[in-house]
């Protein structure tokens, strides 16, 4: 099989394996309270892939790929 065609199929299994956790993590949400008031652990693990710690910033990474940074 030439590369290119190996290089579309796997980013092809990537984008379906993205969606599939988007959806997962789209029906987990839809089952929550709406505000969270302590912490939750189920919901740490669901939601955030890892947490990097700066001097003066933390950088959330989420496991949707979404990367904010929050100010200490």
């Amino acid at each position: 099989m030439p590369f290119q065609v190996l290089s579309t199929a796997l980013n092809v299994t990537e984008e379906k394996n993205e969606q599939s956790r988007l959806k997962e993590l789209e029906v987990f949400l839809e089952n929550q309270e709406l505000e969270v008031y302590s912490y939750d652990e189920d919901l740490v693990r669901k939601l955030i892939e890892k947490i990097v710690v700066y001097e003066e910033k933390l950088k959330v990474i989420f496991k949707s790929g979404i990367e904010i940074y929050i100010d200490k």
